[in-house]
């Protein structure tokens, strides 16, 4: 039994060590902690973690809403995604939305930023019955491709 937990614990460090490594604030590089407050003075509840690709991600809020920003090494913004509020979608999104999926409900919207801004995005969570439905608009609202969450469960 000791051994089964001891392999337990084993494997759980492993897993933590392979994905991200949580972090206080005073671990994270000053040049990181600086870019991050002057990019989002008003981030709150903020969560520091290194991912296995050696950036740095901070999981805060702002304005109550969810949000993300990931950090080179360096302190260099790479990206950052942050929640909004439908109302806050480019007017060809919301009329894309009422043609084609009227019947859908909008579960949340997310705003993806890169440090390359023609990679910006919108990301549109729709919910019907059980059916969950994922699309993605470019910065400008034009539609770029469609992701059914509900075929990932039925293939799991």
């Amino acid at each position: 039994m000791h051994i089964k937990i001891g392999l337990l614990l084993i494997l759980l460090g492993i897993s933590q060590a392979l994905f991200a490594q949580d972090l206080a604030e005073k671990d994270v590089p000053a040049p990181i902690v600086s870019t991050f407050k002057s990019k989002f003075p008003d981030a709150a509840e903020t969560k520091w973690k290194k991912n296995k690709s050696g950036k740095y991600e901070a999981d805060f809020r702002l304005s109550g809403k969810k949000a993300e920003a990931k950090f080179m090494a360096d302190g260099t913004w790479d990206s950052s995604e942050k929640r909004l509020e439908a109302s806050a979608l480019p007017a060809s999104v919301s009329e894309y939305l009422k043609k084609n999926y009227a019947s859908y409900k909008i579960d949340h919207v997310n705003f993806k930023e890169e440090s390359t801004p023609s990679k910006n995005t919108y990301e549109v969570k729709l919910k019907k019955d059980k059916a969950d439905t994922e699309l993605t608009f470019d910065a400008n609202g034009k539609f770029l491709k469609k992701k059914d969450k509900d075929k990932d469960k039925k293939n799991a």
